[in-house]
């Protein structure tokens, strides 16, 4: 059985393409995951903003010594200490660490704007679907009373002795093709709906209807800013070269290996065990005491690591830059090609619904003609079949009109929320 559109509006929630971009982005897996990346590298650049600060490091210590080091040794004891350490000079690392984990930020921020365009692309390419489908059902539904009407009158024709039987069969047959497809529109329809629902995060449910349709104006578009202009406003360009600064940051740290650090640490302790641990006091049983240390560090011969490390780095930021520029070409093509695109839907459908009022002409001077008697039923099948192909016709250009337009807007690296 074939069941129509208003047997499945009934009860059913409205799902407009604005609300359709708002559940595939509140509810997408790939755009949480995002979010949790960019929360983990805004952990990783606050624990970098620590790295410069005093740090203090508590510990306990205890021995015991036996023979023959008890007699140089108290023989057991306990020193609890606080050590308190800060940098003074690293090279420039510190400074540079806090810059790098910074532009992870900006990174992983600028990368869930790009996962958020692929997700709406997606979301439009499905919801347009469904309209197709929706569409095609009307369609089948209209063509099919068509059929009926001709049906009826040739079959009346018949019993009066005025035509063939050959007349009524061939439009019986095309009864069932129609039928055959009606019942594949409705599946199509179905399954287009699922595939947004999935998108959307609605789970399994198609208990929603659309209530767009596939016309409204279509026009073409021409390009109004530049192409350097607009592949500057992508997020493959900005997070190509964010990466890059984040490679030159990451080579600087590597060259900071070449310098000096300085570092300074004061430890405050305190011991107690057994008599004889003060050796001002031998009687005593504890003494507290301090210590202040002054660390350089100079690096001085290994083997050439350090400057291959730099070697390399300066390597992989040469691979990014080569990546950027072929990055920068195609998306240039993928823009041109997306207005050229956009534009053919336009013509395509200006041509269509010229064709289109061709055919409906055609059909009803058929219907006159052949109540005049002047043509078979056979004419008006074929009116008929060309009428419904070319409306057919058009509902694809016209779908295939707003996929482009959005994948246009992808193109340009617009995300419309």
């Amino acid at each position: 059985m074939v069941l129509s559109l208003s047997h499945w509006a009934i009860g059913q929630r409205v799902l407009t393409l604005d609300e359709a971009r708002q559940l595939a982005v509140s509810r997408n897996n790939n755009l949480k995951a995002a979010q949790e990346k960019i929360e983990a590298a805004k952990a990783q650049k606050a624990e970098a903003d620590t790295k410069g600060k005093p740090r203090l490091d508590g510990s306990v210590s205890s021995w015991y010594f036996g023979k023959p080091l008890n007699t140089l040794f108290p023989d057991y004891g306990i020193t609890p200490s606080i050590t308190a350490s800060m940098p003074v000079y690293a090279g420039g690392k510190i400074k540079s660490g806090k810059e790098l984990a910074a532009k992870g930020v900006e990174i992983t921020t600028e990368q869930k704007v790009l996962t958020t365009s692929e997700v709406v692309l997606a979301t439009e390419y499905a919801y347009w679907q469904v309209v197709a489908a929706k569409e095609k059902i009307r369609l089948a539904e209209q063509f099919a009373k068509q059929l009926q009407g001709l049906y009826t009158e040739l079959n009346n024709a018949f019993t009066a002795g005025l035509t063939y039987k050959n007349d009524v069969l061939r439009v019986k047959v095309q009864q069932n093709d129609n039928e055959l497809n009606l019942t594949r529109a409705n599946d199509a329809w179905i399954l287009a709906k699922l595939n947004l629902a999935q998108i959307t995060g609605l789970g399994d449910s198609t208990n929603f209807m659309i209530p767009d349709s596939v016309f409204g104006k279509f026009n073409r578009e021409i390009m109004k800013s530049s192409i350097d202009e607009i592949i500057g406003n992508r997020s493959e360009i900005k997070i190509l070269k964010k990466s890059i600064e984040a490679e030159r940051i990451q080579e600087r740290i590597l060259r900071a290996d070449f310098k000096p650090t300085i570092g300074v640490s004061a430890t405050g302790l305190h011991a107690f065990g057994k008599e004889g641990i003060n050796a001002t006091k031998p009687t005593s049983h504890g003494f507290t005491s301090y210590y202040g240390m002054v660390q350089l560090s100079i690096p001085i011969f290994d083997w050439g690591q350090r400057t291959q490390k730099v070697k390399q780095q300066q390597h992989s930021i040469m691979v990014q830059q080569h990546q950027l520029q072929e990055t920068k070409e195609k998306i240039s093509l993928e823009i041109q090609q997306a207005y050229l695109q956009l534009n053919e839907s336009a013509k395509r459908i200006e041509l269509s619904g010229a064709s289109l009022e061709q055919a409906e002409e055609n059909l009803r001077l058929s219907n006159d003609r052949l109540k005049a008697g002047t043509i078979t039923g056979q004419d008006v099948l074929e009116a008929q079949t060309i009428w419904q192909q070319a409306f057919s016709n058009i509902i694809d250009a016209k779908t295939a009109y707003r996929i482009d337009e959005a994948r246009l807007y992808r193109a340009l690296g617009i995300t419309r929320l």
